[in-house]
Formats: structure tokens, C-alpha cells, sequence
């Protein structure tokens, strides 16, 4: 009779060294896509854009608001673009998300400006029967843009940049 004895100890742990690595990377990544996937832009002193692209699912609706609010707060904005040019198709849950981010700037004291909504999501939201009262829209982001200029409040970037 022989018997073959190996000792696996060290493949085991660097394997699940190995597999510890991987979830950290993956962690990584997707905390690096979570901060890209919703992007906040300062457009002039009291103008923030938010464009989003893709699809919006419960947890990206989290964060958007969670965006939202935040970049407000920072930026002591009064008034928030919500540019949705790039959304492709807007359910019960995405129309209700963008709503309660309305209400949510406007309990900060801010306004919101929708933007980019594609005849497909206006018809959707009709259909839906989504109130967008006390939200104002826009065709572009450029309109909105321009209509949150004429709105007198805001103020473009002056004196950024000293030498």
C-alpha cells in the first residue's frame, strides 16, 4: 500500500488571499462608478447641473438625491439642473425619484430645472400620472441653462483665477 500525503495549506490561503484581493478591487471599482455614475457640475455661483445617463434603479436613485442635496448644500446653489437627456426609459419608481428630489431641493431653498426629457419619457410620465407641478422644465440643458440665468440670481464665475 502507498499512500501520497501533500500538505495544501499554503495553496488554500493564497487562494483565498487571492480572492480577498479580487472583492477589494471590485469594491473599488464600483465605488470609483458610483462617484462617476452621478456627477455634480458647477455651471456659475448659485447653478449646479446634474446630467445622468443610463438607467436608474432604486440604489442610483438613492444616490442621485443623495448627490443632489449635498452639491446643493456645498455650493450654496439656488437653483439645480436635473438633466435627463441621457435616461432612456423612466418608470414609476425613476419619475417618483426625481419628484421627491424636487421637494427634497426645495426644502433647501433651491429650485430644480428638469431638462431633457425625451417625447418616449413624456408620455410615460403623462401615462404614469406624474406631477411635475412646481417643476420647471425645459427642452435642453441649454435652455435650462438660460433660464436660470434669466432668473437673476445667478452669477457667472468671476475672479477664480488670480496671478
Amino acid at each position: 500500500m502507498v499512500g501520497i500525503y501533500e500538505d495544501i495549506t499554503e495553496r488554500v490561503l493564497a487562494e483565498q488571499a487571492e480572492a480577498l484581493e479580487r472583492q477589494r478591487i471590485i469594491e473599488e471599482q464600483a465605488a470609483t462608478l458610483e462617484q462617476v455614475s452621478t456627477p455634480l457640475i458647477p455651471i456659475a455661483e448659485g447653478l449646479v447641473a446634474l446630467p445622468l445617463v443610463g438607467s436608474i434603479d432604486g440604489q442610483r436613485a438613492q444616490q442621485v438625491m443623495e448627490t443632489l442635496l449635498e452639491g446643493i448644500a456645498h455650493y450654496r446653489a439656488s437653483i439645480a439642473i436635473i438633466d435627463i437627456t441621457g435616461v432612456q426609459t423612466v418608470d414609476t419608481q425613476v419619475a417618483q425619484a426625481l419628484v421627491q428630489a424636487a421637494q427634497a431641493v426645495r426644502l433647501l431653498g433651491a429650485q430644480v430645472v428638469l431638462t431633457g426629457i425625451q417625447p418616449p419619457i413624456a408620455q410615460t410620465m403623462v401615462h404614469l400620472g406624474v406631477d411635475l407641478q412646481g417643476i420647471v422644465t425645459r427642452s435642453t440643458l441649454q435652455s435650462g441653462i438660460a433660464y436660470a440665468l434669466e432668473q437673476g440670481n445667478i452669477h457667472i464665475f468671476r475672479g477664480m483665477y488670480t496671478s
